[in-house]
């Protein structure tokens, strides 16, 4: 594989990725994820572009907000990384609860990946659980 995980994510969430994600796992810890904003060729058809690069990922990781359940590229992106879970039979898909899901808010295909795996959550406020959460999803990858 090209990358050890293919992130999905809303846009308004780069600078979290930028801020936590990189420097924890790419700089901390040598996994190599595939970013959009910065691994995407400019000028090709974006619906090739994640397809491959989910194809070309071992894992992909959800990064799950209000604004992702609302975004149709996001849901493409959970789609795609659910097709390759299928197709392998090996759990390919990890879900990050980065910002509070609103009751009411989650579709179908979220709720699914959601109650069929575990499952990590973001807590902005406690550094031990950060320190948590970035020990388990090392362990997921």
């Amino acid at each position: 594989y090209k990358f050890d995980a293919f992130v999905a994510h809303d846009y308004d969430d780069f600078g979290w990725i930028r801020q936590h994600m990189i420097p924890q796992l790419e700089e901390g810890r040598n996994f190599r994820l595939c970013i959009g904003e910065r691994d995407f060729i400019p000028g090709s058809q974006l619906e090739e572009v994640i397809v491959d690069n989910i194809r070309n990922s071992r894992k992909t990781i959800l990064l799950l907000t209000p604004k992702f359940i609302q975004s149709e590229w996001c849901d493409f992106e959970l789609a795609m990384s659910r097709n390759k879970l299928f197709a392998s039979g090996r759990d390919v898909v990890i879900a990050v609860i980065l910002k509070p899901l609103p009751v009411g808010s989650i579709n179908g295909r979220v709720y699914n990946v959601l109650k069929s795996r575990l499952y990590l959550e973001w807590n902005p406020d406690d550094i031990h659980a950060q320190e948590l959460f970035w020990a388990k999803l090392t362990d997921a990858l």
